[in-house]
């Protein structure tokens, strides 16, 4: 690696264990059912590795973004979708796939090597192939295919030959089974880029005939491939019964399994960010932040690959910004077709193994930093509650694929010198009209309207307050929250608290 890259993480690095500035708290009431001591453990364990490999391997590996000749645009993984394949069309790929340079132990290796403590493979994704034997459908790897191998139970033994954890992807839609929501006809008149969900939806209703089918194959890999580290659930439109229907069955077999938020409904034991979402502090629960080297996840000969060294910090960037804020990185690898893991990807994983190995404190540092809040002491009886010296706090519902928010509310510490009558105000530019927010301290709660007449710098006088000698926590949030995730709407210059 580049001298220049090493002394520019390095900095990096010092710079993410010095702020303070994001950490957050969440609300615990949006997350349920209650979590049960075998899971908690499993949860604190999980996090505390901090890094995992997914892996998106299956039949549009072979396709590699292509279709009849032309390019085909956005995920290689939903190539099904993008280029509106039929089901006939897309078995007859699935004939042919072939991975014969699909070697367990190199990738298990290659992800021990870069400091990941567990993988997630794609058991089955969205075009329903499944990449383990199953009893359920002769449509997998080991039935359908001149490969005849089980990649799942590959990849299941090398990660306990290495001592690395295994989890499975799993998808909810599956655009294959019969007895799923009817299809519509590819248009062969339109391209693929002027109407992408025309046939086939991630976000489709499961049929009840479609329920039984999940259940009973995520029985078989919870019995059949031995200790499942985490299930990781994707997509669909699924109802409250289903999603608790699925976590009963995964903690009826594997207790000790942990499920991301994406079965949906709050039946989740971590939430999941949106794909190479924005990463906020969410410190009281458990997260994950799934991220792609590019704009795929699926193996596309064609994409455009950023040079090497770049790739490596920004995803060393993203690592450190993950553990900063409480969270566990899941980075992603698309092997090609023939099973193999593109030189590309290799290096990319190799060099962040290496700066990790020559910096082996770095991860656990940011773990401990994290957690650290900014005491504001006062000026002339006078507290200045700012941007920098605050709490940003995100907010999680998990009802839903996508329910994550990270500017939800404030927070501040005081050490409060001598007990006494304070007046509070507060400098911001409003993004609403006239809203009311709530100031919140020790045995004080104000709801107050902030004028929201132009977006420019305003000031307004909140009212007083009765604090005691000692540490306080101010708060800031709304006092009229429309939905669970309606940001705060305010930004905040700062919050002066002036003894009277």
């Amino acid at each position: 690696m580049k001298k220049h890259l090493i002394n520019l993480l390095l900095a990096s690095t010092v710079l993410l264990t010095s702020c303070n500035t994001s950490t957050t708290d969440v609300k615990s009431e949006t997350i349920a059912p209650q979590t049960d001591e075998i899971t908690q453990k499993a949860l604190e364990q999980w996090r505390s590795e901090h890094f995992g490999m997914f892996i998106h391997f299956g039949i549009y590996s072979e396709l590699a973004g292509w279709w009849k000749g032309e390019k085909i645009p956005f995920y290689g993984e939903q190539i099904m979708n993008h280029a509106r394949i039929t089901t006939e069309e897309y078995e007859a790929v699935a004939k042919t796939f072939n991975p014969k340079d699909f070697n367990a132990d190199e990738i298990v290796s290659l992800a021990k090597d870069a400091g990941m403590k567990y993988i997630v493979m794609t058991s089955k994704h969205h075009d329903g192939f499944c990449m383990f034997h199953t009893e359920t459908t002769d449509y997998n790897v080991v039935d359908f295919t001149p490969f005849g191998r089980d990649v799942v139970k590959e990849l299941s033994e090398a990660c306990k030959r290495h001592g690395i954890k295994f989890g499975l992807y799993y998808s909810l839609p599956d655009w294959h089974y019969p007895l799923g929501i009817p299809r519509l006809a590819p248009d062969p008149t339109t391209k693929c880029h002027e109407y992408v969900n025309q046939v086939y939806s991630p976000l489709e209703i499961v049929t009840p005939e479609l329920e039984d089918y999940i259940v009973a194959q995520v029985t078989e890999l919870l019995t059949n491939y031995g200790d499942i580290n985490t299930l990781w659930f994707d997509m669909g439109l699924v109802t409250p019964e289903q999603s608790k229907r699925f976590r009963e069955t995964v903690k009826s077999l594997q207790p000790e399994c942990i499920i991301n938020g994406r079965i949906m409904n709050n039946q989740g034991d971590y939430m999941t960010l949106p794909d190479n979402g924005d990463v906020a502090g969410y410190e009281n629960i458990f997260w994950d932040n799934p991220a792609s080297l590019y704009g795929t996840w699926g193996y596309k000969s064609w994409i455009k690959r950023p040079e090497v060294d770049k790739q490596v910090a920004t995803q060393l960037g993203r690592l450190f910004s993950t553990v900063r804020h409480g969270g566990v990185f899941l980075l992603n690898i698309g092997p090609d077709g023939d099973g193999n893991v593109i030189p590309y990807e290799k290096e990319v994983l190799t060099k962040i193994g290496e700066f990790l190995n020559q910096h082996p404190d770095t991860l656990n540092k940011i773990q401990v930093v994290y957690k650290e809040k900014t005491i504001i002491k006062p000026e002339n009886s006078t507290f200045e509650l700012t941007e920098a010296n605050g709490l940003k706090h995100a907010e999680i519902d998990g009802t839903g694929y996508m329910s994550t928010q990270t500017d939800s509310w404030r927070s501040w510490e005081m050490e409060v010198a001598e007990d006494g009558t304070y007046d509070v105000f507060i400098v911001y530019i409003p993004e609403n009209l006239d809203k009311r927010y709530s100031f919140e301290c020790g045995d004080n709660v104000i709801a107050h309207t902030l004028p929201g007449v132009d977006p420019m710098i305003q000031t307004s006088y909140v009212g007083k307050m009765n604090l005691k000698a000692g540490k306080q926590t101010f708060k800031l949030d709304q006092a009229d929250r429309c939905y669970p995730l309606e940001p705060l709407g305010l930004e905040v210059k700062k919050i002066i608290v002036r003894k009277k």
